[in-house]
């Protein structure tokens, strides 16, 4: 064998999400409503659960977090990120669509505060201030909008 474990890396965790782009180009993102996450915004994304398909996890997130339908155009790509114990997750994102006519309202009305639409510079605005919750949201953004090119 060329390749054994010990050129592998331990993930704990595997999350999926999507950036969804309105016909400006504004991300959609939501707004923890408390913890240590409180008042920070990212994409829909959360954890895969048991019998979950990355696809279906991303859908469901969508969905919980944001209230909206969402349809899965192409996979924008994934990374590895860290839990604060150090532990580390694999992160996958994809481009997807919302059906005209919905509304952005969080269904898990407890964790998620508000979600909505903002520009590139409202954006950048936001990471400059440190109110994005993780590096990865900027990256999957970017990824995205490189992808959404990509397919016109």
């Amino acid at each position: 064998m060329q390749f054994d474990e010990s050129f592998s890396v331990a993930v704990v965790g595997r999350g999926a999400g999507v950036v969804v782009l309105d016909d400006q180009q504004r991300i959609l993102l939501v707004k923890e409503k408390q913890g240590a996450k409180k008042d920070l915004w990212h994409i829909p994304m959360g954890t895969v659960e048991e019998g979950e398909t990355l696809e279906q996890a991303a859908v469901r997130e969508a969905f919980e977090e944001s209230g909206l339908h969402v349809q899965l155009k192409a996979f924008i790509g994934a990374y590895i990120g860290k839990y604060p114990d150090d532990g580390l997750v694999l992160r996958h994102a994809w481009l997807a669509e919302v059906a005209d006519g919905q509304t952005a309202v969080p269904h898990l009305a407890d964790e998620i505060a508000e979600a909505r639409y903002f520009s590139q510079a409202e954006f950048y605005q936001l990471y400059e201030q440190r109110k994005i919750r993780m590096h990865h949201t900027r990256l999957f953004y970017e990824d995205a909008l490189l992808v959404l090119a990509s397919l016109r």
